[in-house]
């Protein structure tokens, strides 16, 4: 279909649904029809039907804004049973006749929200409030959300905030932003309505209707993470913790029984939060009530694809929650490190009872530790499985992109420090942000990284990397010094320095010479001591750079461990590639998503080395 078809389409049908009746998941009735020209919104009981009604469209683009997030990646692959749209999608390649290469359900949002933000009478007062403000902030987000969605997919396209009503509309040449001009656009139009409360509309179906909106201080972080602003980035992910008091909540998968003797998991749990979900959109249980989501028959065996599921866990997903270390407290003393992996494995994708009565494997693991066989016909994806409602800003993701600004801020500590011991709770003081931390055992802070493997604050295998496993040896140390009680030397025993203060993992000196991020000194007493001088530790100044790229890819994998299949993996990739002015890291990890046994793709290699072959081409 042509633009101009679309907006044709749009101009005749989509600005009508929103007054329509939403006899859907949200179970809000209206009997009338209303048309442009006819009806201003200046009542709450108009605005509460068009944000409904616009949330109902939202919903006709959430699959698919999953699947080209996820397919595009490397943690899911195609298999015999994929049909030619997916394997499309995976493959990079996708035609003009391909299902999901239509944008136009985002534009029936988009239009939809511009004929609200054009109509609403947001002077409208109610005991000295203006109550429709908080609609009006509502829809914002949602547009802006959905623009930026489209350009991660489609690169560019047309922008438009005025409503399409008439053919005249329609034909008429509008500019097109790419996902650049989207975070410079939207940026200043949503900065205005930060402090913006939104509606309370109570529970609608079961749901908390605020988890149906787009908080606006994380969208604002979101694009100053793309812009790599990551100062501006950081404090509105953590401004909006403080004020919602979220810290790393629990939610994972965890051992239950254990055999001491042979070291062996007997028994898993899933453990889960009601404060996880920041952000949802909420899908219909059944067609009969409105739009569902197809996601489960996609990702998962089922009774109406009779097993045959079109897309795959990859081996790559496979291989990293398998290497990944499980600590298990035995007693108070004794950590055990146990083989079974990430058992995030095992909550993404756990074994079910099949249509035919029979079951898979059992879920008491007796005698091998944990594993997870991508090619059994028994998998299902849990997180499509029973649920409905598809996560757009969770607890667990909005942490992991905390951590990303900070490592990038060369806060390298305190960024891993979210993957092993987690956050408490968050304090700004005149605008300084503390992360509280705590080594006591409490689950509802524990860090990211614990929700599938364990102990992990307590875990020894699981620390900051040595220099030795990131520094290529051809790069020479920026400086080599000698410190003696607290008083720095150079390598000719001249001193250079005054006393200074050091933690014992690594010290990032405040000299102006050198300056608070640009390097890092690493101590390794037990390997570095000089000999002669037990009072003596050498040392060695490496450019910080190197221990950033390390923690970065610890990030990286927990959240492929983390978010798998959510719709977010391709944009995490996205991310790191465009900051390391690297198009081949992410043509690389895709490439590789059939796993280390299995050679590098080419041709797929070749493809997204270019970054113009990121999108979909719609242009």
């Amino acid at each position: 279909m042509k633009r101009k078809s679309i907006f044709y389409t749009i101009a005749l049908c989509s600005v009508l649904s929103i007054f329509t009746a939403c006899e859907d998941l949200f179970d809000v009735t209206s009997s009338s029809v209303q048309y442009e020209g006819s009806h201003e919104l200046n009542s709450s009981s108009d605005s509460l039907y068009s944000v409904i009604g616009i949330l109902s469209k939202v919903q006709t683009i959430a699959d698919r804004t999953v699947l080209f997030g996820e397919l595009r990646g490397d943690l899911v692959d195609e298999n015999v049973n994929t049909e030619k749209d997916l394997r499309e999608i995976i493959n990079h390649n996708v035609g003009s006749d391909n299902k999901y290469y239509n944008y136009s359900d985002y534009y029936a949002v988009i239009n939809n929200c511009n004929y609200f933000l054009a109509k609403v009478d947001t002077t409208v007062l109610v005991s000295n409030q203006k109550v429709l403000l908080r609609e009006y902030a509502v829809v914002k987000a949602i547009r802006a959300w959905t623009y930026l969605q489209m350009t991660l997919i489609y690169k560019s396209v047309p922008f438009i905030t005025e409503p399409i009503l008439t053919v005249v509309d329609a034909e008429k040449d509008y500019p097109y932003y790419t996902f650049e001009d989207m975070c410079d656009y939207f940026i200043a139009d949503l900065l205005p309505y930060i402090d913006t409360e939104y509606p309370n509309y109570g529970e609608i179906n079961k749901i908390d209707a605020k988890k149906m909106f787009f908080p606006i201080r994380l969208l604002l972080a979101d694009m100053y993470l793309w812009k790599q602003d990551y100062a501006k980035a950081y404090q509105y992910y953590a401004e909006y913790m403080y004020k919602e008091s979220l810290g790393t909540l629990s939610t994972g998968a965890y051992v239950t029984s254990f055999n001491a003797t042979t070291g062996n998991i007997m028994g898993v749990a899933i453990s889960t939060s009601t404060s996880e979900n920041i952000t949802v959109i909420p899908m219909s249980e059944s067609k009969l009530n409105g739009t569902v989501t197809n996601l489960n028959n996609i990702f998962s065996s089922t009774d109406v694809n009779e097993g045959k599921r079109p897309v795959s866990p990859s081996y790559a997903w496979k291989e990293n929650a398998e290497k990944q270390d499980y600590a298990y407290e035995q007693n108070t003393t004794t950590i055990r490190h146990l083989a079974c992996g990430d058992l995030r494995a095992f909550r993404d994708y756990g074994w079910e009872k099949w249509y035919d009565g029979s079951y898979s494997p059992s879920h008491s693991l007796t005698e091998d530790p944990y594993k997870v066989d991508v090619e059994s016909k028994y998998l299902v994806n849990s997180k499509y499985s029973s649920n409905y409602n598809l996560p757009i800003y969770t607890v667990s993701n909005v942490y992991l992109r905390m951590a990303e600004t900070l490592n990038r801020m060369g806060e390298v500590e305190k960024a891993f420090s979210i993957l092993k011991n987690g956050v408490s709770s968050i304090n700004i003081i005149d605008g300084e942000v503390t992360l509280v931390n705590s080594t006591a055992e409490n689950t509802s802070y524990a860090g990211i990284h614990a929700r599938g493997t364990g102990a992990a604050f307590k875990n020894d295998e699981y620390l900051l990397p040595n220099y030795d496993d990131f520094v290529p040896s051809s790069v020479e140390p920026t400086e080599v010094y000698y410190l003696v009680n607290d008083t720095r030397y150079d390598a000719s025993s001249g001193v250079v320095g005054d006393t200074i203060v050091y933690s014992t993992t690594y010290h990032s000196t405040d000299e102006g010479t050198y300056g608070m991020h640009e390097y890092m000194e690493w101590r390794t007493p037990d390997r570095k001591k000089d000999k002669e001088s037990p009072d003596t530790l050498i040392i060695t100044r490496y450019p910080k750079n190197y221990l950033v790229d390390k923690v970065e890819e610890l990030i990286v994998d927990e959240s492929a461990l983390e978010t798998a299949f959510e719709g977010n993996r391709f944009y995490d990739l996205m991310r790191v590639a465009l900051r390391r002015n690297d198009p081949t890291y992410l043509a690389d990890k895709v490439a590789h998503r059939k796993g280390g046994a299995h050679a590098r793709n080419e041709v797929l290699f070749d493809r997204l080395s270019n970054p113009d072959n990121w999108f979909i081409n719609r242009n």
